[in-house]
């Protein structure tokens, strides 16, 4: 199943121009696009966010991917490592990525080491959040793509990590990246707004059935902030969970 979603999305690249390969093992599968290579544990893949970073294409934002050669990308809510990777692929120079649940983090961990990637991503385990959280020791990688710290918890504390704190362990912050359930209202609205100022590109997914804050507010907030921002895909109607790319309209812009 996994080959097969990472085949949908090598026939794209290859469409491109680029050079593709897949390989696969009892243990793992890999990629290798243009010479850099990826791998995922079998037993470390979320389907779910699978599908959507290389079937559904969630982050193939061509503006965005154009400019990440050599760039910083911070990445809340990296569940397994696929988007880190996926970034990797598109040759981001350093992914941090930021993943609470432990056993999840840990999966992202492995699958990085698969990947050889361990000079280029760093797996934290925390969230993102001005205090510690409590969250679940062990969870199902299905489920993991659906926890949010702000409608759950659980015996586990894991560290709370700013955006002050994310920005400091990077030299060139090129891309955020947020998919956390929720915690992109605080990251948007909350004290630490200003920083985001450092990012010349956001993509992230909003949840106002967690949250309840609806879209018109965090794009404005941005917009303030100096973003353009666009509609980049509906996920789920009923709920109102939509993803978002925003461009700085200062830093890195021609405009």
């Amino acid at each position: 199943m996994t080959a097969l979603y990472l085949a949908s999305y090598a026939c794209r690249l290859q469409a491109s121009g680029n050079r593709v390969s897949i390989d696969m093992s009892p243990e793992r599968v890999g990629l290798e696009v243009n010479g850099i290579s990826v791998a995922f544990n079998h037993s470390c893949v979320n389907i779910g966010t699978f599908i959507q970073t290389f079937a559904e294409g969630d982050y193939e934002v061509p503006e965005v991917l154009s400019g990440l050669r050599g760039r910083d990308v911070i990445d809340v809510g990296a569940n397994v490592g696929d988007t880190a990777l996926y970034f990797v692929i598109n040759g981001a120079r350093k992914v941090i990525a930021v993943e609470p649940l432990p056993n999840v983090a840990k999966c992202a961990e492995e699958n990085v080491r698969l990947s050889g990637a361990t000079d280029k991503v760093r797996v934290i385990n925390a969230a993102l959040s001005n205090e510690p959280v409590s969250v679940p020791c062990d969870i199902d990688m299905w489920s993991s793509g659906y926890f949010s710290t702000l409608s759950s918890s659980g015996p586990c504390k894991v560290p709370g990590v700013t955006l002050g704190d994310l920005l400091n362990m990077v030299e060139d912050p090129y891309l955020l990246k947020m998919d956390c359930e929720g915690c992109e209202a605080e990251a948007i609205l909350g004290p630490e707004r200003e920083r985001l100022k450092a990012f010349e590109h956001i993509v992230f997914e909003t949840h106002p059935q967690i949250t309840g804050v609806g879209d018109e507010k965090l794009l404005e907030s941005l917009n303030e902030l100096g973003f353009e921002c666009r509609l980049r895909m509906v996920h789920d109607p009923k709920l109102g969970v939509n993803i978002y790319h925003c461009k700085s309209l200062g830093k890195g812009s021609s405009a």
